[in-house]
């Protein structure tokens, strides 16, 4: 018989003659060895996973395409892109790609359409929600938003010079919106006194989901330990989504069937002829979704367009006569008009934050199919992981030049962008998966920026700082900081500009 010293040698001797044999073939024999990258991505993905929960997956990529060009091998079955070719091939009207295996793990069942990955099953649950954002529903919710507006200008006003963390405060502003738009009743995040526990678990639920696809094995490990801390932990994701399910209910309970109701959670439950067209499980789901989705994003948005009009005041001053310019030939008397929110420096300023401050800058994987694909003339076989970001087509230096650069100007002067601008453009993704919520999105941009600058002046305190200002992402994007103190200068001669049941002239 053998004994266990050698046939622990010989499993040692197969596993890293197997290893061998699989870095060789990544890096002689694979369809992809042409493609340029670092060393360490043609044989093994780890390398990105360790900088992935570190947070600097997005600039680390970035500065490989600016040392490797437009193509780049990430991994030993990925590649990234960043032309505009690619953005139509991979995420087109026509493309052949699914979302890649990774999405499902960002969900528990039943999928929400964030992720599912099957183009029929999406492209189903779409057109039962698209509805709910149309310019008419849209229209209908404004003054919830503008009430949620009103009070945001009234808790700043409240800072009386100290600094505030806007970070926090534009979140607790758009998870209420949010959840007044989606579960009929606002969180109360503004006037609490502490951030809800929501907000808390949402911060966990990438992490969670990135640990919980790369290390499997490890997460079930975690799953089974007693520490009450680590448990606690990993039922944030659960948490997140018994949420949604506990709000829909008390909604039903509430309203009962009311289709004719203003919020859009009634537009969802109810299409044209009065029909429930979600299971009630599905409709929590993606109510949980939705709620997730326009919090971080918006919230992240504001907060990285307001530091960077401390930053650049003489920007801020015009922001404001601009403004203000609007606002007294339309409505001096009060509400934030028409003519104020249709302003193409507001638009460009807004742009130009997404541009550079993308909420989710991270790539958008897809898979490729059975039969192979080939993008921006490189050919790539069965089950290749593609991807883009949007915080490298953001930056191409040939359509936006001096790149990292703010400077909203760049969108006046070609009359809203030009074509390979808004080619490279994609904050809110592209195709059939962009985002549903974009017009909502930028109607709370409006109003909250629109707003603030007629009321406030800002400036930076010295703990706010390019330093902790900078990016990490999970996904979605944090300051490295956590927080971002700004201090709001109530203006002399300002008024609340809003009505909580204003209309837009």
């Amino acid at each position: 018989m053998y004994s266990l010293s050698t046939v622990l040698s010989l499993a040692s001797i197969l596993i890293a003659g197997y290893v061998l044999l699989q870095i060789a073939y990544n890096r002689l024999f694979s369809p992809l060895r042409n493609i340029p990258g670092p060393f360490l991505a043609s044989i093994t993905g780890y390398w990105l996973v360790f900088v992935d929960l570190a947070g600097f997956r997005t600039t680390v990529i970035h500065k490989l395409h600016l040392r490797y060009g437009p193509t780049v091998r990430i991994g030993p079955q990925e590649v990234s892109f960043a032309s505009a070719e690619a953005i139509n091939t991979i995420y087109g009207q026509q493309t052949v790609f699914m979302k890649a295996p990774i999405y499902e793990s960002m969900s528990l069942q039943p999928l929400g359409i964030f992720s599912i990955r099957d183009k029929e099953a999406h492209s189903q649950r779409r057109s039962l929600l698209s509805h709910a954002f149309s310019s008419s529903n849209l229209q209908n919710t404004e003054p919830v938003i503008r009430e949620r507006v009103d009070y945001l200008m009234q808790v700043l006003r409240q800072s009386k010079g100290s600094s505030v963390d806007a970070l926090e405060r534009f979140r607790a502003f758009s998870l209420d919106v949010v959840g007044q738009l989606f579960l009929g009743a606002s969180f109360g995040a503004l006037e609490a006194k502490q951030p809800p526990q929501f907000l808390h678990d949402m911060d966990k639920v990438f992490l969670i989901s990135g640990m919980q696809w790369t290390f499997p094995w490890m997460f079930a490990v975690m799953s089974k330990l007693p520490v009450p801390a680590l448990q606690d932990f990993l039922a944030s994701k659960q948490r997140v989504t018994d949420y949604g399910k506990h709000a829909y209910e008390d909604y039903l309970r509430i309203n009962k069937s009311a289709p004719n109701r203003k919020d859009l959670l009634s537009k969802i439950l109810f299409n044209s002829s009065g029909e429930a067209p979600l299971t009630d499980r599905e409709t929590y789901t993606e109510v949980g979704n939705l709620v997730f989705a326009g919090t971080d994003t918006t919230s992240t948005t504001l907060t990285y367009l307001c530091w960077e009009l401390t930053r650049n005041p003489e920007l801020q001053t015009r922001l404001r006569q601009d403004l203000q310019e609007c606002q007294e030939r339309s409505s001096p008397q009060g509400k934030v008009s028409r003519e104020v929110l249709d302003s193409p420096l507001l638009e460009a300023v807004i742009n130009e934050s997404l541009r550079l401050h993308p909420a989710a800058p991270a790539s958008l994987q897809r898979i490729t199919p059975p039969t192979g694909a080939t993008v921006s003339g490189v050919r790539l076989p069965a089950s290749t992981i593609v991807s883009m970001q949007c915080y490298t087509t953001n930056r191409d230096a040939a359509a936006f030049p001096d790149p990292d650069t703010f400077s909203p100007d760049r969108w006046l002067k070609s009359g809203g962008g030009t074509a390979a601008m808004k080619e490279l453009f994609m904050p809110f993704s592209k195709g059939t998966r962009a985002c549903l919520g974009k017009n909502l999105a930028f109607m709370e941009l409006k109003l909250v920026v629109a707003s603030l600058f007629l009321q406030f002046g800002l400036k930076a305190p010295p703990q706010t700082t390019d330093d902790s200002m900078a990016m990490r992402d999970h996904f979605l994007v944090l300051p490295k900081g956590g927080k971002c103190d700004l201090l709001f200068e109530s203006l002399n001669g300002s008024v609340d500009r809003g009505h909580a049941n204003a209309e837009l002239l």
